[in-house]
């Protein structure tokens, strides 16, 4: 799976392409010999320099539009972030006021260059050819804002995670410092590709691992999952959004130890709220650092998730203790999913 954004264009705004445009058209009226009388000469340079603006004009903001995914055709998940990230509405309006610009800039053409064939006066067809600069040139100024939305956009959607949509996908949570980028390293047995949330300050780390020629994707979203639903923005609310149309399972992370700088209230806390906001997702719950924690502190934790019907594990993910035991739990979890998926992948490649 690709960003579906990467393809995006930097989309010039509209004094570029009108001066593109037209120095275009200077060039080709240049190197263009024209045949006949004064009045047909007139016409074949003028309307060369209508359909040189016309095509130089459309075909960028075609561009635009023929490497830009609409929204209605991604994902979910891409949807759900495309609207967190600049506004699904927005974008939509933008591209379709490129969409306009087309049709109605190929339009003026035809309009003017018929006006110029019928001109008899070659100072008419030189004034013809202006008033068409004018117009397309007042038709781009009109899209400019949409042109500087659509610019900004990209940059922003150029920097999209790229997550494989087709994997059950795991999300690890819990406060900052547990542990889960180490975690998400043993899991995967790899270095986790980190890749730019914008909407965060630090990224999204995606890894995979195999089991039996299975594949399974683990994510860890610094600034998502690590802190109370009420100090979230409403970005970072709608961001959560979108991963409950990726996640399968969520990892929740405690740290008895406390070293992680939370005290084990304030992550009983935070997992109550996670808990609570993924409700319908499978949980498995792993106490991380035992090897270092207060054994009063494990069972303290422990003893709280009991109460909610989860069985924690045990586990020290800096030294491995514990992980291979939490790989086959995900994996008992995921493994159906992932089966079905890959009967379904057969039964299309047959068909």
């Amino acid at each position: 799976m690709k960003n579906p954004f990467e393809k995006m264009p930097t989309i010039l705004l509209a004094d570029e392409i009108i001066n593109k445009a037209f120095r275009r058209a200077e060039k080709a009226a240049s190197a263009f010999t024209p045949r006949g009388n004064i009045v047909s000469k007139a016409r074949q340079r003028e309307e060369l320099r209508i359909r040189t603006v016309s095509n130089v004009i459309r075909d960028n903001l075609r561009k635009v539009l023929n490497r830009t995914p609409g929204v209605s055709t991604l994902p979910l998940f891409y949807q759900e972030l495309l609207d967190t990230l600049v506004d699904k509405r927005m974008f939509h309006k933008a591209l379709a006021s490129i969409n306009w610009a087309v049709k109605t800039i190929r339009a003026l053409e035809e309009r003017y260059v018929e006006k110029v064939r019928y001109s008899r006066d070659p100072k008419e067809i030189a004034q013809l050819r202006r008033e068409f600069y004018g117009r397309v040139a007042s038709i781009l100024k009109d899209i400019n804002d949409n042109l500087e939305y659509l610019n900004k956009a990209r940059d922003v959607l150029k920097d999209m995670p790229v997550i494989d949509l087709d994997l059950p996908t795991i999300v690890i949570a819990g406060h900052p410092n547990v542990g889960k980028s180490t975690l998400l390293r043993r899991l995967t047995n790899a270095k986790p590709e980190i890749a730019t949330y914008p909407f965060t300050t630090k990224g999204i780390n995606v890894g995979q691992f195999e089991e039996h020629w299975l594949r399974y994707q683990v994510i860890d979203t610094p600034g998502l999952l690590d802190r109370p639903l009420s100090e979230r923005n409403e970005i970072e609310r709608q961001a959560i959004l979108a991963l409950k149309h990726l996640g399968k399972l969520v990892i929740y992370i405690f740290d008895p130890s406390e070293y992680c700088g939370y005290p084990i209230e304030e992550q009983m806390h935070l997992f109550e709220e996670v808990y609570k906001e993924f409700g319908d997702f499978p949980f498995i719950v792993v106490l991380n650092k035992t090897d270092i924690a207060n054994e009063d502190k494990i069972r303290e934790v422990e003893e709280f998730l009991r109460e909610r019907g989860v069985e924690p594990l045990r586990i020290a993910a800096e030294n491995g203790l514990g992980i291979e035991e939490l790989k086959k739990r995900v994996i008992k979890i995921i493994k159906p999913e992932m089966e079905a998926i890959v009967r379904n992948m057969g039964r299309i490649e047959g068909e």
